[in-house]
């Protein structure tokens, strides 16, 4: 369960920065915050839809 939720969160991590790359063309520190931030909130969402179903 937890393995699923971690994967998740680094596929939409690494699915943010190439979208960030070929939006801006160059990786930023504040972009790359905002990704980790995001692949966070999604393996905790992962996490909590987990646990309700």
């Amino acid at each position: 369960m937890f393995i699923e939720a971690v994967i998740f969160g680094i596929a939409i991590f690494i699915g943010w920065m190439i979208l960030d790359l070929v939006r801006e063309r160059s990786f930023r520190k504040e972009s790359i915050y905002q990704s980790f931030i995001t692949g966070i909130a999604a393996a905790l969402g992962w996490i909590v839809l987990e646990l309700i179903f």
